[in-house]
């Protein structure tokens, strides 16, 4: 029987920054919830530290989650990272959801269409423990809760959701159809010289044609002029399902255009002759937006939309560029590449500072050497020639795979131009709104470039995770840079923001007052346990030795709660 303290300890955030996490940089205690018929309280065994989680730290309000909040009236408890046990079911919930369960959680939700995100606007689990509600058990896809073995470490369970959003970033989640009943805006160019086949059934009435050069009913067949809703020369001001372009408009018509896509658009480029290669786009709309950027030098609406046409995963013997890759994520995508069955011959890191790199190398030159595999890693502020270096390891092939890897638009910049004609970029790290970068749209138009982007995950990547950690495709301790408690939690999203770890920071919330310490140095601090991990690494035995001996010194003294139930 697991004993409930009558307080839960958790960091509060108020909207201003690092400066305003915590109440004079400290958690704060408030009464324990009980759960209600349909709720879950858990214990939070693990949390691990996300570049997520400092970005909208930073960005307050900027952030588009916490956009319009409050934060006086309604501070955030941030974290969705976990590693969880229940210890006390709701009435309705006993029955598969005991107590002792492990379970880790899908953090981003949506019941009956409402979003529910865990830490943004329901409460995370920078916390001692964690009341989860409906919306996680019964969403609108079912259980975002899932079971995991116990021999799996709390570090590798908090490790899914970081881990899946690097999986749901090589799978199209954006609709291949053309919506049921959505606007749908169709823009003629006015310099078109061929005819184009709109051989795909328009189902939906809402059609808008903009046809400055008033060449629709020359150039369009398998589509009837008098489906269109509205006929106008400009583009109008609002958001449309479906964006199709025929033929090759100016540059600033297409940024326009891309302004124009909804949330999960398809934006369908129907290209004469050769287009423009590079388009500026909002690069956030394109990352957490969810649209799906489509197109074919055919003229046949059919063949952009066709799946085969495009390739979201490695090419097999190719070359892959990570960029901004020297942090913790960065890190992921380099395993995940090393261990792929089909994965590339020669991957290059890029990243401003040296220091990182040299560590990543040092940490993967093993697994490098056992994969047989060519890795470089050059440092852009330390190699001024870095554009001709790179050019020289790729040649005039150019990279058959991109990622884009750290936020802001430089990072996308600095490397789109190598990217091959069929090749395949990958926008996984987010930026603010409104920063355009360059968005090789031209190449899937022209030829058979592919662009994905995905921001957050699914139940259904995390378990695809857990297969893979199994499987033994992945090992998410190997990610694990540092440890610390509860108290701890602050020093170590300062030390993310500040790129001090080259890993993950795994928080253990039961071990409250554990100092924040690289794993590197733990040898310092406890002779036994730094030799433990120099031989067998991070793992579910270390935690087990770290609880043993240190679980009466750094939890609270009212607790009879270990990292174990």
């Amino acid at each position: 029987m697991m004993t409930i303290p009558e307080k839960n300890t958790w960091w509060t955030y108020h909207g201003q920054g690092l400066d305003s996490f915590g109440v004079n940089g400290l958690p704060v205690e408030v009464d324990m919830p009980q759960p209600g018929p349909h709720e879950v309280l858990a214990r939070v065994d693990a949390f691990t530290l996300c570049a997520s989680d400092v970005k909208m730290i930073v960005m307050g309000n900027d952030y588009p989650l916490f956009k319009g909040r409050d934060f006086n009236q309604f501070p955030a408890v941030t974290g969705h990272e976990l590693s969880l046990t229940v210890v006390k079911p709701g009435s309705e919930m006993k029955q598969d959801w005991p107590p002792g369960k492990r379970f880790g959680v899908q953090p981003d939700v949506y019941l009956n269409g409402e979003r529910f995100c865990i830490g943004v606007n329901v409460n995370g689990g920078m916390a001692e423990y964690i009341l989860l509600g409906k919306e996680v058990f019964f969403s609108d896809q079912g259980s975002c809760a899932f079971p995991v073995a116990d021999d799996i470490s709390y570090a590798a369970v908090a490790q899914t959701e970081p881990l899946a959003c690097v999986e749901a970033a090589f799978v199209q989640h954006s609709r291949t159809q053309m919506k049921p009943d959505g606007q749908t805006l169709i823009y003629v160019s006015p310099e078109i010289k061929q005819r184009f086949v709109l051989d795909m059934e328009m189902r939906t009435p809402h059609i808008t044609v903009v046809d400055p050069g008033r060449r629709f009913a020359d150039s369009i067949s398998g589509l009837l002029l008098e489906q269109a809703e509205k006929i106008l020369r400009d583009i109008p001001d609002t958001l449309f399902d479906d964006i199709i372009v025929l033929g090759n408009p100016v540059s600033e018509i297409m940024t326009q255009l891309s302004e124009k896509m909804a949330v999960n658009a398809v934006f369908c480029w129907l290209t004469s002759g050769d287009p423009q290669r590079d388009i500026d786009m909002d690069v956030a709309k394109v990352h957490y937006n969810k649209v799906n950027l489509i197109g074919s030098s055919s003229g046949r609406l059919s063949t952009a939309f066709n799946k085969d046409k495009y390739r979201y995963d490695y090419k097999p013997g190719g070359t892959l560029i990570i960029s901004g890759g020297g942090g913790t994520m960065g890190r992921i995508h380099l395993l995940r590449a090393l261990k792929s069955k089909q994965s590339p011959q020669k991957i290059i890191i890029t990243n401003n500072s040296r220091g990182r790199l040299d560590a990543m190398e040092a940490d993967f030159r093993e697994i490098v050497a056992a994969a047989k595999k060519d890795v470089f890693y050059i440092s852009l502020i330390e190699t001024p020639d870095h554009n001709a270096k790179i050019h020289a390891l790729i040649g005039d092939v150019g990279a058959s795979d991109i990622i884009i890897c750290a936020p802001g638009v430089e990072p996308l910049n600095a490397v789109v131009d190598f990217l091959c004609d069929d090749g395949t970029i990958v926008l996984f790290s987010g930026t603010r709104y409104g920063q355009f970068g360059k968005v090789p749209f031209g190449l899937v138009a022209g030829a058979q470039a592919s662009i994905t982007a995905s921001s957050g995950s699914s139940v259904a990547d995390q378990l695809r995770v857990l297969e893979k950690i199994e499987s033994g495709e992945i090992d998410p301790d190997f990610n694990v840079a540092a440890i610390g408690g509860l108290m701890s939690t602050k020093a170590g999203l300062e030390g993310v923001k500040a790129g001090t770890y080259t890993g993950k920071v795994v928080i253990y919330p039961q071990l409250k007052h554990l100092p924040l310490m690289p794993l590197h140095e733990l040898k310092k601090w406890d002779a036994e346990l730094g030799e433990f991990i120099e031989r067998s690494a991070w793992s579910l035995q270390a935690e087990q030795l770290l609880s043993d001996k240190y679980h009466e010194k750094y939890s609270d003294k009212n607790s009879e709660l270990g990292l174990t139930p």
